[in-house]
């Protein structure tokens, strides 16, 4: 039995997204480039954009599932509902995992850029509402710190979760850089120098 067109579109993008998934495996995600991807699957190039939009609309589709892998492991640093007992290090666990996915390459820490304040219209709906549900977690976990009267350091509760959740971007972005032009080329060192900044930024005088 013939498929229908919407079946055949579908199967179609499907096929695009693996062959893109699996340049980027073999051979990282600067070469990729939309011949590769569209050799790879079988299918005209033009047939790639039709799907993607651009090439960063395929790219946000293929790191989702680096930040989904990210949001697995929550449980290596603050997650809601759960006060670990040393609540600056849980954090920085989730920072350094987060620059660690954004400097893997200047391709994704551009895009990760690209989609912080205003969304490029091709990007994935799925990537984005990753970052926020990251953004997310990270506010309840901060809420849940301020709540406490145990939990030791003390958070600063004259801003709300939200508003720290955006100065914590910031220094993320910052380290990010930092490491991206090789500023700092050594992670512990970048990850000291954070620690120093988000404590004076979060702790409570």
């Amino acid at each position: 039995m013939t498929r229908k067109p919407q079946q055949r579109s579908i199967a179609t993008r499907a096929r695009v997204l693996q062959a893109a998934r699996d340049l980027s495996r073999r051979n990282g995600l600067e070469g990729l480039t939309a011949e590769a991807v569209a050799n790879e699957a079988g299918v005209a190039k033009g047939t790639v954009f039709s799907h993607f939009g651009d090439m960063d609309g395929l790219l946000s589709h293929v790191l989702l599932e680096r930040l989904d892998a990210l949001r697995a492991g929550a449980s290596e640093g603050p997650v809601p509902g759960a006060l670990p007992p040393d609540p600056v290090e849980a954090l920085m666990q989730r920072i350094m995992a987060l620059i660690a996915v954004i400097t893997d390459s200047p391709t994704i820490l551009r895009l990760f850029l690209d989609n912080i304040g205003v969304t490029k219209a091709n990007c994935a709906a799925e990537f984005v509402e990753t970052l926020d549900a990251l953004d997310a977690e990270l506010a309840t976990f901060l809420e849940l710190w301020q709540g406490s009267d145990s939990l030791q350091p003390a958070l600063r509760k004259d801003r709300l979760p939200s508003e720290l959740v955006d100065g914590l971007i910031a220094f993320m972005i910052h380290g990010a850089i930092l490491f991206k032009s090789h500023q700092i080329t050594d992670k512990a060192v970048l990850e000291a120098r954070l620690r120093r900044h988000v404590e004076a930024y979060l702790l409570q005088a």
